[in-house]
């Protein structure tokens, strides 16, 4: 196999003509204050031992949960010894999309709206609050309005239409799942995009610690890393 890619936290090999191999690793990203964040545009130089096995075991899972609730991914097969996951080849839209939900204000939420009076960590929203950023780590990873992202030609309003019902049914079921395992998802990102074969939206990339975070029930306690995957395991 290629390798085609070297992403902050997973690489890339080629695999078939509408299939990719992604391999996990145990590189982290952090953020420019030097922390481990799922959100951050830095790869730090130590890796966090057990990573890529946590992230992809809880990958698995998730994507399994929305594969059997209606939401298609790009899941084909996975192998944990190997840290691998074969997945179908997916069309981005240029130059690339995240759609970040928020049940808490944390992390970016809160340095982005730091002046808006009782903007504070932790706070609770009494709906989820959808983003979409653009994926530019230069540019710090900029929020984008759906209108603008018909305006530049990224996708059309009938494509976005669908893409933002999709999203919020996918974000439910996976804040759900979290539920299930009691865990307190505070935000997400993931990633979306089209079947290089059939044009079909699915869920790309991973659904993983390396995207999100959580709390225990108490909204306390940070559950991440191998600690989170292991509320995933049967």
């Amino acid at each position: 196999m290629a390798l085609l890619q070297r992403g902050k936290t997973k690489d890339v090999y080629s695999h078939g003509d509408y299939t990719l191999e992604l391999k996990f690793t145990d590189r982290v990203t952090l953020n420019d204050q030097g922390e481990v964040d799922p959100g951050g545009n830095n790869v730090s130089d130590s890796l966090a031992t057990g990573q890529g096995f946590a992230c992809l075991s809880m990958t698995t899972t998730i994507f399994s949960y929305l594969a059997a609730n209606g939401i298609p991914t790009h899941m084909v097969s996975y192998d944990l010894d190997n840290l691998s996951m074969v997945v179908r080849k997916a069309v981005t839209f240029k130059p690339g999309l995240e759609w970040v939900c928020r049940w808490r204000g944390t992390g970016s939420f809160i340095r982005r709206y730091k002046t808006v009076p009782g903007a504070k960590d932790g706070m609770v929203f009494s709906s989820p609050v959808y983003e979409i950023t653009i994926k530019d780590d230069a540019g710090g990873d900029p929020l984008i309005v759906p209108d603008s992202i018909v305006a530049l030609g990224m996708m059309s309003r009938e494509t976005l239409d669908e893409l933002v019902a999709l999203n919020a049914k996918a974000m439910a079921l996976i804040h759900d799942l979290f539920k299930q395992k009691g865990l307190d998802l505070w935000d997400i990102k993931i990633e979306w995009g089209k079947d290089a074969e059939t044009g079909k939206l699915m869920l790309i990339d991973e659904v993983s610690a390396n995207g999100c975070r959580a709390y225990d029930m108490s909204g306390e306690n940070k559950i991440a890393g191998s600690a989170l995957s292991d509320c995933f395991r049967a």
